[in-house]
């Protein structure tokens, strides 16, 4: 599933009749009843421009996961290094005006020295990164390149489960301002991702922890050891 959209995937090529092109079948129309729901459904409002600046996000900022809506940037500027793995998602986020100094790389192994940047976030990117393990490598290689009592933040959704279809609808604002309306989802495996999974990260590694819950979603802000 692409940030915003639904993929349904190939056709079938078994006969109906055998539990494989069943149990697909009976998937997609669970898939397509999950994004009916989101499109009617009362979208979660952030406003992450207000989020950005009562975390003082400022200077050097990279965004990670970037792509598709193009959110950071939008509001940040087109100073922002704005990195996703995904040519399509990076073209996605041009084309709807996200202008940024776009890097096409993995966020596990990203292409930057150690201490560069002055802040680090992340919109609902995280919640494209599948697995625990590699949701915390991309946490891990996030606060090396940024700098010495710089910021990590992350404006992620909460996902309490791990094995299934999420789809949430999302209006984002600008101290007030609309941005534009956007609908995330992933399905599958490992898709599981709560505060807690912040909050031990930052246990593991030392870095101090601001965190705040609200409808749906989670603010955390890392403050790497200087």
């Amino acid at each position: 599933m692409r940030k915003g959209r639904q993929e349904l995937g190939g056709r079938p090529t078994e006969v109906w009749g055998s539990k494989a092109v069943l149990k697909e079948v009976t998937g997609r129309l669970q898939t397509f009843v999950l994004i009916l729901k989101a499109l009617f459904s009362r979208a979660v409002t952030i406003d992450l421009g207000k989020i950005l600046s009562q975390h003082q996000v400022s200077g050097l900022v990279l965004d990670v996961a970037a792509g598709g809506s193009g959110t950071g940037p939008k509001i940040l500027g087109e100073g922002t290094v704005a990195l996703d793995v995904s040519t399509e998602e990076i073209g996605e986020a041009i084309r709807g005006g996200a202008k940024a100094r776009w890097v096409c790389a993995d966020g596990v192994t990203m292409p930057f020295r150690d201490n560069v940047f002055d802040h680090v976030m992340t919109f609902f990117g995280l919640l494209y990164i599948r697995g625990t393990d590699k949701k915390r490598a991309v946490l891990r290689e996030s606060l090396r390149v940024l700098r010495g009592g710089g910021k990590l933040v992350l404006v992620e959704p909460t996902v309490n489960r791990d094995v299934g279809d999420y789809l949430v609808k999302v209006k984002v604002l600008n101290h007030g301002q609309p941005v534009h309306t956007a609908s995330y989802g992933v399905s599958g495996r490992g898709i599981g991702q709560t505060p807690t999974l912040i909050s031990d990260f930052a246990k593991r590694v030392g870095a101090s922890l601001k965190q705040l819950e609200a409808e749906r979603y989670f603010v955390a802000a890392l403050t790497k050891p200087a």
